[in-house]
């Protein structure tokens, strides 16, 4: 398969999921009202500072606590801020702020609907980090935290996260069921990535996954990396309930990446509790990644 026919696949994923899902809404009524299993249940805003986003965080955060940031772009790089709401309101559960590429929306919208909508580009996951440094610490964000930003997204966003992973601010790289950022959509290559990245493939049923298994293998020899297939296929579990098993391993993920806590670190250097939870898993120098707890 040519790059360029990969990233043809990679945009209309989603489409062809649509067409055979049809008006199908895109959550159940159980996964539209999920707020995530982590300690602070959470939901989405919005804000008139921000166009074409949606935020989400808890709904009670304590008082004194500070929250990291994740930018996430949605598969098909479709301009939704909920078409993968039970996942992403499962990541903010764990106690971050994560700013998607899109505006809100009906949570139980159908799949035919988002066809014709528009598209994302990396920029909005720059003009994500814009805002959230601008406005961290202040107004009604000063439970905001840009110390740490992670950069992130699904097939077709998982390469627009390759290009804003290049941003200095970020300081951490979610690539799901995508790669092969070759297509030259990304600014940025694997054989040049220095800061910690984590895949979360679909298995060899992923139309994904030979071109994230070669990113993986082409990362340089010191970048600290995990690469892990759930044989789930390309689409995933992201509409489930809570975004199920990927929205497991993803909390895991933000909770020790963004908010440092080290319990959440052995899910992915002892690999018992991942491959118990059916994950093919590899890494490298994962110990080279020292976090202090938010």
């Amino acid at each position: 398969m040519k790059l360029s026919t990969f990233f043809i696949l990679l945009t209309t994923a989603w489409v062809v999921q649509a067409q055979f899902i049809g008006n199908a809404s895109i959550n159940t009524p159980e996964a539209a009202a999920s707020v995530g299993t982590g300690p602070y249940p959470a939901s989405f805003l919005s804000s008139p500072t921000l166009l074409n986003h949606t935020i989400y965080q808890p709904k009670h955060i304590p008082h004194g606590m500070k929250l990291p940031v994740l930018v996430w772009s949605n598969g098909g790089c479709i301009s939704s801020g909920v078409i993968m709401y039970p996942f992403l309101v499962q990541l903010a559960s764990q106690g971050i702020i994560v700013i998607v590429n899109g505006a809100p929306g009906n949570v139980t919208a159908t799949y035919d609907s988002f066809g014709p909508g528009p598209r994302t580009t990396y920029h909005m996951l720059i003009e994500a980090m814009d805002w959230a440094t601008a406005n961290a610490g202040k107004g009604n964000w000063t439970h905001m935290d840009t110390r740490r930003i992670g950069v992130a997204g699904q097939s077709c966003g998982g390469i627009e996260a390759y290009s804003a992973g290049a941003d200095p601010r970020a300081t951490v790289i979610g690539i799901f069921n995508s790669g092969g950022n070759l297509t030259g959509k990304a600014t940025i290559l694997p054989s040049s990535i220095m800061k910690p990245i984590f895949y979360f493939l679909g298995g060899p049923t992923d139309i994904a996954y030979k071109y994230g298994e070669a990113d993986y293998k082409n990362l340089p020899t010191n970048t600290p990396a995990w690469k892990g297939n759930l044989p789930i296929g390309h689409a995933g579990t992201y509409n489930e309930v809570n975004g199920g098993k990927i929205g497991v391993a993803a909390s895991y993920w933000v909770d020790w990446v963004l908010r440092g806590n080290s319990s959440a670190k052995s899910w992915f250097t002892s690999n018992t509790s991942s491959t118990a939870a059916g994950w093919d898993v590899t890494s490298k120098n994962l110990q080279k990644i020292h976090l202090s707890p938010i």
